[in-house]
This record gives structure tokens, sequence and C-alpha cells, in this order.
């Protein structure tokens, strides 16, 4: 019998086409000879999407331009046409982009400058078309790529010969290839032309970076899944398996689907029916007051610490401030006071997270795209109480826009395929992430909380999303009036005996 291998390794070694090469080749083994195993493949998606786009920064550009510079070589005329060209609609589109006032925000993160246009071509190229004056883009792109290929040689003979310490890359290769793609691909389904732009923190001098967004990740998954001989995917929020097939780009999968198996009546899960947390309506005072009195029960009637995510951190700091953030205690199950903690996108969260469980009486308020909502375990006394407050859909920016857009053409005969596979289903997995932070073993137990009339069997029309949930989850959904939920738990943890000395009285 043939020995076979076992190797752990991070998701980018599989997803990226050059790295799998080198990976494979390191194995010994050619892909058909391979099984692929994916741990929390949900993740799958976001991770090809990442490796499937294409960026090049103005930084890269430059470099190129200077290579080129002076270079004795028939090419060089040609590929300082293309680069210089490309490089200059790349800073006239962002500085065209800038509405008043933006220019003096952007810090040292990357945000987007929108280019896409409806009725034609985007920003950049229209301006890489109008500044080129070459004699024929798709002829001197190539011939830079050849010229770029040269260089590269150049420096990797210098190297080998011990004339460099290291071994440098063409700037010009990379800006070639670059082109090359967006000009290609740029008006592909799933392609999304994007200019972004950051401030160099030492100089304070704006650059900006070119890049073609991936909105449908198959093309890169499905190249995996075809190349090896069977892949396994793992995930206790893969489901719906018909949305990760179309997705991924698999063919025909074998799906098997498994129940909670620890003991269902060391659990309980409620959709409280609070009013729907749209976002025109979280300043609304009543709304408000029905959600406070849900989130002090649900930390006074919890015997131990409370978990609470909300749509965004700035929801979570608004109920954390209602509840007492300003220092004030909260009593809680144990008559004791619960300490009141805060996660931000600034704090340690991981310092957070370890005073947190630490505690024996806290509630911690924080973000349902934070970093505690998956990955992370709380286990027994650590969080016994979970909800997630509000359908906490995630930004609807350019990107995530262009995403739902891809899908609604790739699937258009589907009812609102964009919405479902950019946006809702996305978030449900993220809430059944989260529920699943404080049921860890078959001894565990606790109360898991979705605030929010959407998820009750209320008639919310298009705006439910009970039924995005699989059938077996949501038959553990018990709908509960807000006001009632503190009885449901009182009479579950009781049942338990969880509470250290009497239990509180409602």
């Amino acid at each position: 019998m043939e020995a076979v291998d076992l190797v752990v390794c991070n998701y980018h070694h599989l997803l990226d086409p050059t790295i799998r090469e080198q990976f494979f080749r390191w194995l010994d083994r050619e892909p058909e000879r391979v099984v692929t195993v994916f741990d929390e493949a949900h993740n799958i998606e976001s991770a090809a999407r990442d490796h499937a786009s294409r960026s090049l920064t103005e930084n890269t550009l430059d470099s190129a331009l200077d290579e080129l510079d002076d270079r004795d070589d028939s090419r060089a005329e040609a590929a300082e046409n293309v680069v210089g060209a490309f490089r200059d609609a790349l800073v006239e589109s962002y500085e065209d982009g800038f509405a008043f006032g933006e220019r003096e925000q952007v810090d040292e993160n990357w945000s987007d400058v929108p280019i896409a246009n409806d009725d034609a071509r985007d920003d950049l190229t229209l301006a890489f078309l109008r500044n080129y004056e070459g004699r024929g883009i798709d002829t001197e792109i190539e011939l830079a790529v050849q010229l770029g290929e040269a260089i590269d040689e150049e420096y990797e003979e210098a190297y080998k010969n011990g004339e460099a310490t290291s071994r440098a890359e063409s700037s010009t290769l990379a800006a070639a290839r670059f082109l090359a793609t967006w000009m290609d691909e740029n008006a592909e389904l799933g392609q999304y032309p994007v200019v972004s732009v950051r401030r160099n923190e030492g100089t304070d001098e704006i650059y900006g970076r070119a890049e073609l967004y991936t909105c449908i990740p198959r093309r890169v998954t499905e190249a995996l899944f075809d190349e090896v001989y069977a892949s396994v995917l793992m995930s206790a929020t893969l489901r719906p398996f018909d949305v990760a097939a179309d997705v991924l780009g698999l063919d025909d999968p074998v799906t098997m689907a498994y129940g909670l198996e620890y003991p269902e009546d060391r659990r309980r899960t409620y959709a409280a029916g609070t009013p729907a947390l749209f976002a025109n309506d979280r300043g609304d005072p009543e709304v408000q007051e029905s959600v406070s009195g849900l989130v002090s029960d649900l930390t006074e009637f919890t015997p131990g610490n409370t978990l609470l995510f909300f749509p965004s951190y700035a929801e979570a700091e608004r109920y954390y401030q209602r509840l007492g953030g300003d220092g004030r205690p909260v009593g809680d199950a144990d008559g004791g006071d619960a300490e009141l903690m805060l996660d931000s996108s600034d704090v340690d969260t991981e310092e957070l997270r370890e005073r947190f469980v630490a505690s024996e009486n806290a509630a911690l308020f924080t973000s349902l795209w934070g970093t505690l909502a998956e990955g992370v375990s709380f286990d027994g006394d650590d969080a016994r109480s979970v909800a997630v407050v509000g359908v906490p859909y995630p930004h609807i920016d350019d990107r995530l826009e262009a995403v739902q857009d891809a899908y609604d053409r790739a699937y258009g005969d589907r009812d609102e395929a964009g919405w479902r596979y950019a946006v809702e289903i996305p978030t449900v997995r993220k809430t059944r992430q989260a529920l699943g932070r404080v049921i860890r073993s078959p001894d565990d137990f606790g109360v898991r909380v979705l605030a929010d009339k959407r998820y009750t069997r209320a008639d919310m029309g298009r705006y439910s999303v009970r039924d995005t949930f699989p059938e077996g989850e949501r038959d553990e959904l018990i709908d509960m009036n807000p006001e009632k939920v503190k009885f449901g738990m009182l009479n579950f943890y009781g049942d338990l005996d969880a509470y250290d000395g009497a239990p509180p009285q409602p």
C-alpha cells in the first residue's frame, strides 16, 4: 500500500496558482494524486476572491519607468509609452475622482475612488487611451512584457553570479503583465475595475493603485477542484450547498449535513421580536428602548458572561452606553454588578477577550464583523448567553454592489441572486457562526438569541431572513415576545441549576 502524506497548510498555498504549482512540486506529487481538505470552508470564497484580484501601484509604475530610463534596447520606447501613459492615467483618475475635501481625508489605509461607468469603459481605461501616443497598445504591451522578462533574467543572472546580494524583481515585467491583464480582462463578467489611494506616512504624499477586483471567485477555485483528485469542504455554516457549489464552481458535489450533536435540552434559541433594526430606524427612541430592555434582561438573567453582537461597532457602543457603559454597573443574575466591556476597531481584541473570559459577570458588546464572531471559543462559563442584535448586513460599498451585479448577471434566472449570494447568505452564515460561540462541548449549555422581528415567523415579506437558515436550525428557533425572554432564560437556567444562589426576580 502506498504511503499517504498529510500536509497542513494555509489556504494560500492552494488558491494562488503560482504557489500551488510550486507547492505540488515540493510535495513531489502530481495534482491528480492529491486530495485537498478545507476546514472552515465557508471562508474559501473571500480568500479566493483576494487571490483572483490583481493590482498595480503607482510606486511600481514609477520604478518601472526608472528601470527603463536610458535603457539601450529597441523595446524600451514601447514600454515607456504604455507604462507612462497608464501611470499618468492612474493619477488623473484619482485626482479627478476626489470630491470636495476628500483628498485631505486620505490616510494610510487604502480607500477606493470609484471609476466604473454604466455606459462606457471605466475612467482609468478611458484616460489611458487618451494619454497613449504609441504605435498600438496591444503590440507595445507585448514588447514591454518581452523586455520585462529580459530584465528579470538579467537580475536572475546577477544574483546567481554573486553580483547582487538579493534577487531583484523587474518592475517593468510586473507593470507590463498587469497592463496586459487589465486590457484583456477588464470587460469580462465578474471583473470590477477599481482605483484606490493611500497616504505615505513617511512623506505625507498620496499615491494610487489600480486593481481588477474579482467578484466571482470560481475562476480560481474551479481550476483547483478540477486539478486535484478530490476535495473535501467542511464547515458548520457551508449551507445552502447549491449556492456554495455555484460560487466555488463545484461540479455535482456529494453533500452531507449533520445537526448539532450535543444534547438539545442544554440549549435554547430564541427569536425575539424586537422592532426590525433597519438602518433608518436605529435612531428611533422606541426601537432603542425595546432593544435596550432585551439586552438588559440578557445581562441580568444570564448566570455568567453574556456575548452581544451588533451590526457595527457604532451600534455596539450605542447600547453599551445605554446600559451604563459610562461606568455605572448593571445588576446581573448572581446579584453582583455586571462589568460592561466594549470592543472597537482600535481595541486589542485578544486582550479584551482574555479579560472577558477571566470575568464571572461581564457583558461584551462587539460587532458581528469583528474578529470574535468565528474562530474563537468561549467554553463553559466563558459565555453562557449569546445574542445577535439586528440583521447585521455589511456596509454596501461599491465593491459589494459590483459583486451583487456580477451574480445577478451570472444567475439572472434566479430571484435576487445578487442580493442572496453576495449579502444575505454571507450575513446569515456570519450570524450562525456567532451563535456557535457558546455551545462548544456536550457538557456545555447556553441561551442563544436572535433579536429582530425579521428572524421570527412574523410576515416581513422580502425582509424576512428566517428561511435563509437551514431547516434544522429554523426548527430550533422559538419565537418570543422580547419582554418574555427573561422568563424563558429563568426557566432554562433554573432547570439546569445554573444560578449561584437564588435566581433573579423578574
